[in-house]
């Protein structure tokens, strides 16, 4: 059903797939690099390899296309320090002519009253490109008109930071502070325990108290402990852990252009690229090989913990294939000195607490959330 002035949400399904897939696609990040995100061949196989429950909405257009979607996950998790159904909102995405007749905050109000009586969630997390004003303005700007629409606070400013395989990684002099090697079978008690401590402590985070990590590695497509990385302080205590993992079975991004600075860059990359022996960057119409950082945990916040993971996943990654791998850090980001001396480009987003409009501010504490940017 479609009304002239509004989209009127509806549960997506199987049948709706190849038109999930055409408005995702067309609807593309825009910058100085111009992305689509293809999910192909299957829409759903993002939702169906996370735990809890996911429902996409859409709204009808035209000629059997999408004019909106909106997906809202929901899963047990973590707010100061105790367990709650904790949720997120994603995959947000609507046709100019859609978003300006009317109501995306509408869109998603209707939905979470909804949801709130059948899965008893009342805090979500979303993300936001900083650069997205037309999202922002959508989202985030109160207006009277828009008093009943849900109540954006922001909580973190964050980048998805992504270091390049451009060149070798220099080894530094001495002996490593940390070491790190690939997990075992015989690691996983010791990992899980772990994380554990670590998400109980995280605003929405992971309850890997109740199988988080299992369930990671049997329902995520080329997930692994043979691709999960371990630091070990001199003592042999586990410091910090990090798996890569490679979306390409449900994620892929595909460049449609390069723009401005964004052109020059490319040139000189690639230039480059040939003379030292790494991946050039892809030509339009192509696809980026990469791989995310997930479950990153790092005792104590120490950055050096997380150079040496870094270090030794970009040794045993280069040469592979990709062009790079990206990880979460925040703004002001302690762990952010570990990431120097790479070669790096970041993405700019706002991270939000999302409420119903009569919903009081949440007070959800200080610290590390439990957004995993790979699932976003």
């Amino acid at each position: 059903m479609r009304r002239d002035t509004e989209i009127v949400p509806r549960l997506a399904t199987s049948a709706d797939n190849a038109a999930l897939l055409e408005l995702f696609g067309s609807v593309p990040m825009r910058g100085t690099l111009v992305l689509a995100t293809r999910r192909s061949p299957d829409f759903f196989a993002l939702y169906a390899m996370q735990s809890g429950t996911a429902e996409c909405y859409v709204g009808d257009g035209e000629g059997g296309k999408l004019d909106g979607m909106g997906t809202l996950l929901v899963r047990d998790g973590f707010l100061r320090g105790q367990p709650a159904r904790v949720g997120y909102l994603g995959d947000l995405r609507a046709r100019f002519g859609a978003s300006r007749r009317a109501g995306l905050s509408r869109f998603y109000g209707k939905v979470l009253e909804e949801a709130r009586a059948r899965h008893g969630c009342d805090q979500y997390l979303t993300a936001v490109l900083a650069d997205n004003a037309a999202a922002l303005n959508a989202l985030v700007r109160r207006r009277k008109q828009r008093a009943g629409q849900p109540v954006y606070h922001l909580l973190r400013r964050y980048t998805a930071t992504s270091i390049q395989f451009a060149g070798r990684r220099r080894r530094a002099r001495g002996e490593p502070a940390f070491q790190v090697r690939t997990a075992e079978p015989a690691d996983l008690p010791r990992l899980e325990s772990f994380l554990a401590e670590d998400h109980r402590r995280r605003p929405f985070g992971y309850r890997f108290d109740q199988g988080e990590l299992r369930h990671r590695l049997e329902r995520w497509p080329g997930f692994s402990l043979e691709r999960t990385y371990l630091a070990f302080d001199g003592s042999g205590e586990l410091a910090g852990c990090a798996s890569a993992w490679d979306p390409c079975a449900v994620k892929r991004f595909q460049v449609l252009a390069y723009r401005g600075e964004m052109r020059w860059a490319k040139l000189g990359f690639n230039a480059m690229a040939r003379l030292l022996g790494f991946v050039r960057l892809p030509a339009e119409g192509s696809e980026f090989r990469y791989f995310y950082l997930c479950n990153v945990s790092v005792r104590r916040d120490d950055p050096e913990v997380l150079r040496s993971l870094l270090s030794r996943i970009y040794g045993d990654f280069r040469g592979r294939g990709y062009h790079f791998f990206t990880l979460y850090l925040d703004e002001d980001d302690p762990l952010r000195p570990a990431i120097q001396k790479f070669w790096t480009r970041e993405l700019r987003f706002h991270l939000y607490a999302v409420t119903l409009s009569e919903a009081p501010p949440p007070d959800l504490g200080e610290g590390r959330t439990g957004f995993e940017i790979a699932l976003a």
